[in-house]
């Protein structure tokens, strides 16, 4: 199982920043590959992924933690990605996100294709790294 940690400093609040992370509805405007988002009753939400070719629906089952402002994740199905999204205040008009992911390349590679072994890896963590450079410009807009 790989991991992957990052962080991004965001020139918002962490209460704006918190809201936006729940609005499911907003993912595939930050979020590479995702073309649709919703939710789909309590705590559950489903993705229509796109990555080259294939296309994949998943279901992602979430546990919000409001008072300690980290949501934690996992897909159901294969391939199994599992993963937390927190929200830590700096000051009163900055936050920073954190991400944690864990996820199987080989299982990945099975589902989308692509890159093997560790370049597998490093397009995971560039598209992550894209990502939350997406997202702090949403949050800042």
């Amino acid at each position: 199982m790989s991991r992957l940690e990052e962080h991004i400093d965001i020139d918002a609040p962490a209460q704006k920043v918190w809201d936006l992370l729940h609005d499911v509805d907003s993912y595939p405007t930050f979020i590479d590959g995702v073309q649709r988002a919703r939710g789909s009753g309590g705590n559950r939400t489903r993705l229509d992924v796109q990555a080259g070719s294939v296309r994949r629906e998943f279901e992602a089952v979430l546990d919000d933690r409001t008072g300690d402002q980290v949501i934690a994740w996992r897909t159901q199905g294969s391939p199994e990605l599992k993963g937390t999204l927190s929200v830590r205040s700096v000051d009163q008009g900055h936050s920073q996100v954190q991400v944690r992911l864990e996820y199987e390349p080989g299982a990945v590679h099975e589902a989308f294709g692509g890159p093997k072994g560790m370049a597998q890896v490093h397009r995971i963590e560039n598209t992550v790294r894209g990502d939350l450079q997406h997202f702090k410009s949403l949050a800042e807009g």
